[in-house]
């Protein structure tokens, strides 16, 4: 069993500190060194803008100033994560944009706008100008099903008939589904399956759990490429999808420090293919502060750090 030494630890300290986002290095502070709620708010109410909705890159693939349903559920995740409730202003905001931008003829949100068009940005968020969508948007779900979670976790600031009547289609959607769902769905479906209630819940977990050994790449060779790897999907040791892929668990974990960069970091197994070179060395370098938070964090879990004597 591989583990990371202190030493280790301090190289992504000082990597995060100097090189990742402030949002990121205080989310990392806030985690594992004694860092406060209140500086990690602080940093993500850079990335909201005055309607509400959350731009400024805070999905480093696109580089959008202006708000965006998608770049929102990024907001929100960072939101969940430090604990935010639905008595802080940021989170009424964010909801009530979510509330003006919904699209009730189409029953959806739209991921992004057109003017992403506009904008450095990763080859997968081109908006499509026939479909009205970009190409992340192939089915319902994403991003959704888990804008929806959202709705719930901060049900007290949504209309209750909006509220299930947008549950029912999420329901519908996911019945549609393939059991072996793609990564993306699965993960916007995981984050709806962590705020709706029962009886809603258990038909996702139901869907989710069918899917986990199909969706996820348990082959260690197939890590280098783009895919859900075990610790996507199963992050910390109680999570419902860790007994299903316990073997893989600890094969990833062994992989991902095997595979920490030499200044403490990790790296996107993703290009933007050679479109926008210099923006995307700026998105490389974000992602890997993103990266790096969130496999400390699930290092720290799984008890594969060395805690100092």
């Amino acid at each position: 069993m591989h583990t990371i030494t202190q030493q280790q630890l301090e190289r992504s300290k000082r990597f995060l500190q100097t090189h990742g986002r402030t949002l990121d290095y205080l989310l990392a502070q806030f985690y594992f060194w004694g860092g406060s709620v209140e500086d990690v708010r602080e940093a993500l109410a850079d990335f909201q803008n005055q309607d509400g909705g959350f731009g400024h890159a805070i999905e480093p693939d696109f580089r959008l100033n202006t708000s965006s349903p998608m770049a929102t559920s990024i907001g929100l995740q960072y939101a969940c994560e430090i604990g935010l409730t639905a008595d802080d202003p940021m989170i009424q905001k964010a909801i009530q944009y979510l509330l003006a931008h919904f699209d009730p003829d189409e029953q959806r949100w739209h991921a992004v706008p057109e003017t992403i068009n506009d904008m450095p940005h990763a080859p997968w968020w081109t908006f499509d100008l026939t479909t009205g969508r970009c190409g992340t948007e192939n089915t319902w779900a994403n991003p959704n099903a888990e804008l929806l979670g959202y709705l719930w976790r901060y049900k007290d600031l949504v209309p209750a008939d909006f509220l299930h009547s947008l549950t029912d289609k999420a329901m519908l959607e996911l019945e549609i589904l393939p059991v072996n769902l793609e990564m993306h769905d699965f993960l916007c479906y995981q984050r709806l399956s962590e705020n709706i209630p029962e009886p809603y819940r258990a038909l996702v977990m139901d869907k989710l759990m069918k899917s986990a050994g199909l969706t996820v790449d348990t082959d260690p060779n197939q890590w280098a490429d783009y895919g859900a790897k075990p610790l996507q999907i199963a992050s910390f040791p109680d999570s419902p999808f860790a007994e299903i892929l316990q073997a893989s668990l600890a094969a990833n974990l062994d992989y991902e420090i095997e595979h920490m960069n030499d200044d403490g970091s990790w790296s996107p197994n993703w290009s933007w293919f050679g479109n926008y070179e210099a923006d995307w060395e700026i998105a490389k370098v974000e992602w890997q502060g993103y990266i790096t938070v969130r496999n400390l964090k699930s290092l720290y879990d799984f008890g594969r750090v060395v805690q100092s004597a």
